[in-house]
């Protein structure tokens, strides 16, 4: 998981965790690609804020996860999607719009964990 904001980053950390799942959450775009980096096929998912305030974007996280691991599930959350988004968008990336329960964002990993 890719957030910038550490109370968004520990609210999904707990949600999942509480289901069962394990969870590496780092806070910036260059984290992110040196994790991806490190393992390629390492993760099951990737959750990606789109807005990461410095750096490049969530979308440009998830193309270059992607390009490791193309089947890796991807979730974008937001807090604020817009048009251009799906255009932006991994095929198949799924939204999550913020602010979001902990249940809904559980049922969106289930959701493309299945799928994948």
């Amino acid at each position: 998981m890719v957030e910038d904001e550490a109370d968004v980053c520990a609210l999904i950390e707990d949600a999942l965790i509480e289901s069962g799942y394990s969870v590496d959450c780092v806070f910036s775009d260059a984290e992110a690609y040196a994790a991806l980096a490190r393992e390629p096929h390492g993760y099951s998912a990737l959750i990606a804020d789109i807005n990461l305030r410095e750096g490049t974007t969530g979308f440009d996280v998830a193309r270059f996860a992607r390009r490791q691991n193309a089947d890796l599930p991807v979730i974008y959350v937001t807090g604020a999607a817009t048009g251009t988004d799906a255009a932006n968008s991994v095929a198949d990336g799924a939204f999550l719009l913020k602010p979001f329960t902990p249940g809904q964002l559980v049922d969106a990993v289930r959701e493309r964990l299945e799928q994948g």
